[in-house]
């Protein structure tokens, strides 16, 4: 009797004892599936349909080690000319002695004769001080004050053009900062001045290209064809919005407190009747009663190919490359308005059938909704000439901030936020149309700061 007691009492206690670490395994559980998911939200930030595989680097396959193919050609392809510099020498310089330097006999003949062509910077230039006496005209016939069309100092301010030039190079061109851009004039150049000073050059340069950059907004307006894009980017520690909408040969940089529609109407206007390229953000929608509209069918391959580890994401997204593909392959035969027309329709509804079928799987909804969503809007580069099926030439452009963004973190004032949106748009606007930067903002500041 007392031994059937003893063992009730046992069981009784490791019942306890069971249920107890029952529980504290379910609350274990339950931490690890809220860890589990705020790891998941994290890793989306960096690694999701939105971000191209490029940024990702380090997820692709090693192939340290790896043989090429058999019969795979390494080097340049047949009939490449090859990128060997042209040298061709102003100056010739003969390097001889007429005495030994180690016993100082005379007695000394050519062992052998080298011939090098070289490529050599002057030593340094150091900037000079100068004092300009500017004469201001008055016509007395007519009456107009000017200023002798042949002067290149600013009317205000103490540096020169050229020092301009070179500060926006440094700044915009190399990605210096204020500090470091002080450090190396001062080093290479022997030319003191403060990140303070640098500063003011560069507000300098950016009031005097507002101009230019009013007609780029304008330019930017009247293109019939524009692509668009946007990354945040903070300013005194808010989130803002940097946009950038590229043409042909524009490139316009504009950072907003929103990402909302407002920002679009602002640039393009209400009565805007090209085209614009850009992702599936919901704020491009409200373009869509007036505007012709591509959606990037890059961010929406990179969604389907998401599901690859299912069979039937597997096969959604191998029908959505057929569908890319054939994009590709008619706008290469430069085809006909109506043959445009016509492929538009089909494409479209040869669409609307694949996400119809694919809709019975769960798992793939958010992509068939993403599709189905934008259905007018995936084959508007059919349907139109001269229109691309990716963002990529508006993501292209934003790159360049996300640089900076990476460098400096923040903007710490508005008005360094405004400089960079002036200054960048218009380099970069230079760059794309492959002019030569420091003859376009040499001209621009002697237009604008030497004259009245």
């Amino acid at each position: 009797m007392k031994y059937h007691t003893v063992e009730n009492g046992l069981k009784e206690k490791s019942k306890k004892k069971i249920i107890k670490d029952y529980i504290e395994l379910l609350k274990e559980k339950d931490k690890l599936e809220e860890e589990k998911k705020r790891l998941e939200k994290e890793l989306k930030k960096y690694k999701n349909s939105n971000t191209p595989s490029s940024a990702h680097a380090h997820l692709k396959p090693n192939t340290f080690g790896l043989k090429a193919k058999i019969g795979a050609r390494r080097g340049a392809p047949n009939g490449h000319l090859g990128t060997n510099r042209r040298q061709n020498p102003v100056i010739k310089e003969i390097i001889d002695a007429d005495h030994c330097p180690g016993c100082g006999s005379s007695h000394v003949s050519d062992d052998k004769v080298l011939r090098r062509i070289t490529e050599e910077t002057p030593v340094p230039i150091v900037p000079e001080t100068k004092e300009t006496e500017i004469h201001i005209k008055r016509c007395d016939d007519c009456g107009l004050t000017f200023v002798p069309p042949h002067n290149k100092t600013p009317l205000k301010g103490k540096f020169g053009i050229n020092i301009m030039v070179l500060v926006i190079f440094i700044k915009f061109l190399l990605h210096g900062v204020l500090r470091k851009t002080a450090n190396f004039l001062e080093s290479g150049f022997a030319f003191k001045i403060t990140p303070a000073s640098i500063n003011a050059i560069i507000k300098r340069v950016a009031d005097a290209a507002e101009k230019e950059y009013e007609e780029l907004k304008s330019r930017i307006a009247q293109a019939d064809r524009v692509y668009v894009d946007e990354t945040s980017f903070s300013v005194l520690g808010i989130k803002q919005w940097a946009w950038v909408f590229r043409t042909a040969n524009d490139v316009l940089l504009v950072i907003r407190p929103s990402r909302g529609s407002n920002v679009l109407l602002e640039i393009l206007g209400e009565s805007y009747a090209g085209v614009v390229i850009c992702d599936c953000w919901r704020a491009y929608n409200f373009l869509a009663d007036t505007v012709l509209i591509q959606r990037c069918w890059a961010h929406l391959l990179r969604k389907s190919g998401a599901l690859c580890d299912t069979v039937a994401g597997r096969h959604l997204h191998e029908k959505l490359m057929v569908f890319f593909d054939e994009i590709k392959t008619f706008n290469a035969d430069d085809p006909t308005d109506r043959q445009r027309k016509l492929r538009y329709m089909r494409m479209t509804a040869r669409l609307e059938k694949l996400i119809e079928y694919y809709a019975r799987y769960d798992y793939l909804t958010e992509v068939v909704k993403y599709i189905g969503f934008n259905i007018d809007n995936c084959f508007t580069c059919v349907k139109v000439a001269d229109v691309e099926p990716t963002n990529n030439f508006a993501e292209q452009a934003i790159r360049e901030t996300v640089m900076v963004r990476k460098i400096i973190g923040v903007f710490r004032s508005e008005t360094g936020k405004q400089n960079y949106e002036t200054l960048a748009s218009l380099i970069a606007t230079w760059q794309l149309s492959n002019l030569d930067l420091k003859e376009q903002l040499r001209q621009m500041l002697l237009k604008n700061l030497c004259f009245c």
